[in-house]
């Protein structure tokens, strides 16, 4: 017998991400298959900018993944910074520990089709974190509080992580999963949101593989941090178990496509917006591609993960609220 396992996940869970991206696909997919979608990365040229620095970089990153995920200007989103964060460092030997952690980001609806969403301002150092934030806020846009799902109400918020992987940004999704990094006398939390890294690192290659394109594995591949690649090769060799359900959702994935386009033929109705290659994001012909920048891998003592806590229950009100995801590490709302 084979002496290593090859399950990074238990089945059943693997199940459960199965039946939440059918959903997927039934309700978020507007007319495109999965295999239109793009596997996007801190690379590839996947990002332009035109020298943009602070609240206006995050804007233009903020714009772009809009396109990529098709959130079109129909829908009115304002994003603002977020407070200066409380200082938690007095000095070289005492910290503060705040009883509640802040968010990374944020989703309020202000009015039917208007939103608000904050982010961290302190992300523009960790623009990988950036994307990954900006992910799941639009994510709560597409799938809102009290939306009907095919789970549990507790699992709303694991279902917003799965849906910045369906969108086609698991590979952020993985690299930002909650980590203490500690360096010399100091360790801190880094990352934020629900599931944990097994469990991201499975919907990014669910993605790939219902996604099907060629060189999709070896990007992935590429850009996950070294210490998850081994993992997400794993999730492969374990999807190998699920070929009957992988080619259903395939298959469905097909028709659902073309039931759109045959709807938008019978009725005369545009298509939802185009995706468009990243170059064509702007018109200043001076636009270059940009690298996500991702903080350096080192030093990092200690690589630890906890278990997801369950979703705080949401209040009336539009607010659209994560809850703490993880001891100690800071919460996507």
């Amino acid at each position: 017998m084979w002496p290593f396992p090859t399950r990074i996940i238990d089945d059943e869970t693997v199940a459960w991400q199965l039946g939440v991206f059918e959903w997927f696909i039934r309700n978020l997919a507007d007319g495109y298959s999965m295999g239109d979608s793009t596997l996007v990365v801190a690379g590839r040229g996947h990002f332009i900018a035109d020298d943009e620095r602070g609240h206006a970089l995050a804007e233009r990153i903020f714009d772009q993944i809009r396109r990529y995920i098709r959130v079109g200007p129909e829908c009115r989103i304002d994003l603002v910074q977020q407070p200066p964060r409380r200082g938690s460092i007095v000095n070289e030997r005492v910290a503060l520990v705040h009883d509640k952690p802040e968010p990374l980001g944020t989703c309020r609806m202000l009015a039917p089709g208007a939103f608000e969403i904050s982010y961290d301002a302190d992300l523009l150092k960790d623009q990988e974190n950036l994307v990954s934030t900006f992910v799941h806020e639009l994510a709560h846009v597409l799938v809102p509080p009290g939306t009907e799902l095919p789970v549990e109400a507790e699992e709303y918020e694991f279902v917003i992580d799965l849906c910045t992987a369906f969108l086609g940004f698991g590979v952020f999704l993985s690299n930002t999963s909650p980590e203490r990094v500690t360096s010399g006398d100091w360790s801190w939390w880094r990352g934020g949101g629900y599931l944990p890294v097994n469990d991201r690192v499975m919907a990014t290659a669910l993605f790939v593989v219902l996604k099907d394109g060629i060189g999709d594995r070896a990007t992935a591949l590429t850009y996950l941090r070294p210490e998850l690649r081994g993992t997400f090769k794993k999730a492969l060799r374990q999807l190998g178990r699920f070929k009957g359900e992988i080619a259903r959702l395939r298959q469905l994935d097909r028709e659902s496509a073309d039931a759109y386009e045959a709807e938008v033929s019978r009725t005369g109705q545009g298509k939802a917006e185009e995706r468009e290659p990243a170059a064509a994001f702007s018109p200043i012909s001076t636009s270059t591609a940009i690298s996500i920048q991702m903080p350096p891998v080192g030093p990092r003592v200690t690589f630890e993960t906890g278990a997801p806590r369950r979703q705080r229950s949401v209040s009336e009100v539009t607010e659209m609220d994560a809850g703490q995801s993880i001891e100690g590490a800071r919460p996507l709302h």
